[in-house]
């Protein structure tokens, strides 16, 4: 974070390391507004205490308080953080309904198709009572198919639309858990590649420093009990 903007509103980003969460840092880091980060150690179920869920009453990270106000889902906060600095290009703004309706789009896919199937792979016990492995085997058809979807609506520019966009940063987090888990990209190389291209923007790359403070931050506490 740069500088301090007086007239931003003040601005609280509740975090975990490697959760969604990472992709509303990159928009406040890129648009340069100034924002308290604090920590929620998914890990050590913190979002399952009383503190947590005053603020997320479902104990899910990200949550935004605005000057006291708490907006909670990754794509709502994109979508404020975009509004309330729109000279940072977070997304298009060419004013036309499709651009908003593509933008919603890649928004929805992200977090409304990908997202559970790659948490079916990465943790597929936390969304069943049964087997396991039916879950990932399952989730493995679904991202298959899915981010065959996504690979071909990049292949041509790279992006999700002609340049970056918070589109792609929301997918390069769901390429990044699935890869972690093990899934193959080798037949998306669009999507393989987005880490490389984005990493090309200095916000990212300080995304990825304050994940990695991050995560030294939480080994400390953790340590420490």
């Amino acid at each position: 974070m740069s500088g301090i903007d007086r007239s931003a509103p003040h601005l609280v980003l509740h975090h975990f390391p490697g959760a969604c969460s990472q992709v509303c840092v990159f928009a406040l880091e890129h648009a340069g507004l100034p924002y308290e980060l604090r920590l929620v150690d998914l890990q050590s179920s913190e979002q399952t205490g009383d503190a947590y869920v005053a603020v997320s009453p479902l104990g899910k990270v990200p949550a935004l308080v605005i000057d006291g106000v708490v907006l909670t889902e990754n794509a709502a906060i994109q979508t404020y953080v975009a509004e309330l600095r729109p000279q940072a290009g977070l997304f298009p703004r060419d004013g036309s309904p499709l651009t908003a309706g593509l933008r919603q789009a890649g928004l929805s896919l992200c977090g409304g198709t990908l997202h559970p199937i790659v948490r079916g792979l990465a943790n597929p016990s936390r969304i069943t009572e049964g087997d396991p492995e039916g879950v990932r085997r399952r989730s493995s058809a679904l991202a298959t198919k899915s981010f065959g979807f996504a690979e071909a609506r990049i292949a041509e520019t790279g992006w999700w639309f002609d340049e970056w966009s918070l589109v792609d940063v929301y997918l390069n987090w769901a390429v990044s858990v699935a890869a972690s888990a093990g899934f193959d990209f080798a037949p998306f190389p669009t999507l393989a590649g987005l880490r490389s291209r984005l990493a090309e923007l200095p916000a990212f790359r300080r995304m990825l420093e304050i994940e990695a403070q991050a995560n030294a931050t939480l080994a400390l506490r953790r340590a420490a009990r």
